[in-house]
């Protein structure tokens, strides 16, 4: 069983370190950058959608803890209207295949839910057959493909 929290401040911290060469080296992976630009490109995309940090409007960050109480990963969702669009998503690699980022994504479905969103969308590099394997599984449908990212919705049931 998976329960989600907000994250905190030392939390994200870590995050962002994380989150901005992670997306740098996906950026290299699907030829969307170059080496050399990479890094920069996405922290410069980082601080944009998230310029007061934690505090952003319509922003939410939140950590998975499992049945253990192990900080196991973490989701990233964006609200405007009644439009959602995760912007991150991470279950740890140890913590893969079990189940969780199908009960996370539920989960977040249903908090969207309850903050008055009725679509969903999120962005998977086309080299991550997992995780593009995880939306369909959930229902998401691609409504675009272009190099290399595709983008996935998701209306979401009253």
């Amino acid at each position: 069983m998976i329960k989600i929290r907000n994250m905190t401040e030392s939390e994200f911290e870590k995050f962002k370190e994380w989150s901005v060469n992670d997306y740098a080296k996906d950026l290299i992976k699907s030829k969307m950058s170059s080496d050399k630009d990479a890094y920069k490109c996405a922290e410069k995309e980082f601080n944009e959608l998230l310029p007061m940090g934690l505090s952003t409007k319509n922003n939410y960050l939140y950590v998975m803890i499992n049945h253990s109480l192990e900080k196991i990963g973490f989701i990233w969702y964006e609200k405007e209207n009644t439009s959602g669009f995760i912007c991150d998503f991470l279950v740890k690699q140890n913590y893969r295949n079990k189940g969780y980022g199908f009960e996370t994504m539920k989960l977040i479905e249903q908090d969207a839910k309850d903050k008055g969103i009725r679509k969903l969308r999120l962005s998977v590099f086309n080299f991550n057959e997992p995780a593009y394997n995880l939306y369909k599984k959930l229902k998401y449908k691609e409504v675009e493909n272009n190099d290399g990212n595709a983008i996935m919705e998701k209306i979401l049931d009253n």
